[in-house]
């Protein structure tokens, strides 16, 4: 399915819903906030006194496997090295250490990941990572044999986040122990609703971003939303709420080339140490010539 009708499908099916809650639509139906939507202190509040809820669908997901696909994963994602189960934010740096995008990396099985662009960056990401895995070095393909999926169609992807968010998704299992730690990845069951739910918390408060099949969006929606301590909320809400969290996410605008200084990087821990990853020189020498700062 191509890519724009795959975000179609997954955005059509919390339209409905949308349009009762008096969204205002951004491209490709993103909702960019709500009538009413709380702002200033009061947005602040319904994180930190509750949990937000988001229509984050407009998100790239791709799905990466293959034998080669620990090697490609180490080494066009340049934070830490993932065990299975496991899920991190992570830069994607081109050649020259520019910065693709800096997607949630999750580690689903022994040879697949699956990498999902939160921000406003996925075109210039998706368009790297392609040419990336299928780079030839002399008339060698290191990482020949990749497989890869856009699969942003086949769920709805929601972002819970706040005070309340794990209180709110206990409601749903049998128990606590059923949703992922922070920094994991799980299949579980929302109220019999088969999900995939990704925990990685932002600033001090969880975070969950849930992948709920079409068919069962809504459903899903409203359920959360019934609870009082929820508020829906739209991408300019979450921008804005995420700079607080994770000053990186100010310089995740939509562009061509995008810089941030490594000692930046380091200390978001969206890169390691070691220059095992593609960009690790371009980053470092870029900054020893005294050019600091995201541009």
């Amino acid at each position: 399915m191509p890519r724009d009708e795959a975000k179609r499908v997954a955005l059509s099916a919390l339209y409905g819903e949308h349009m009762l809650l008096g969204a205002r639509f951004g491209e490709g139906r993103s909702v960019l906030r709500y009538h009413g939507e709380p702002q200033g202190d009061d947005l602040v509040s319904a994180l930190e006194q509750g949990c937000v809820l988001g229509d984050v669908s407009d998100a790239q997901v791709l799905v990466l496997w293959g034998e080669p696909v620990v090697a490609f994963a180490e080494a066009a994602f340049a934070g830490r090295r993932l065990a299975i189960g496991e899920c991190a934010f992570e830069a994607v740096l081109t050649g020259d250490g520019t910065v693709a995008s800096v997607p949630l990396l999750a580690r689903t099985g022994g040879r697949e990941y699956v990498c999902a662009d939160l921000w406003e960056r996925s075109e210039v990401l998706a368009a790297w990572l392609s040419f990336l895995g299928s780079v030839d070095q002399g008339g060698e393909r290191p990482f020949a044999g990749l497989g890869s999926e856009d699969a942003s169609g086949a769920h709805v992807a929601l972002l819970l986040w706040g005070r309340d968010a794990t209180e709110v998704l206990d409601d749903y299992v049998a128990s606590a122990k059923d949703l992922p730690a922070n920094g994991r990845i799980a299949s579980c069951a929302l109220d019999r609703i088969p999900c995939i739910v990704a925990r990685r918390d932002l600033g001090e408060w969880p975070a969950y971003v849930v992948l709920v099949p079409p068919v069962h969006a809504v459903a899903l929606w409203r359920s959360i939303l019934s609870f009082g301590q929820v508020t829906p909320v739209g991408r300019k809400a979450m921008r804005i709420l995420g700079r607080e969290a994770l000053p990186w996410t100010a310089s995740l605008v939509a562009g061509d080339s995008l810089r941030i200084d490594v000692s930046s990087l380091e200390a978001a821990g969206l890169v390691r140490e070691d220059e095992t990853f593609v960009g690790a020189r371009g980053i470092r020498e870029h900054d020893s010539g005294g050019k600091r700062g995201a541009s």
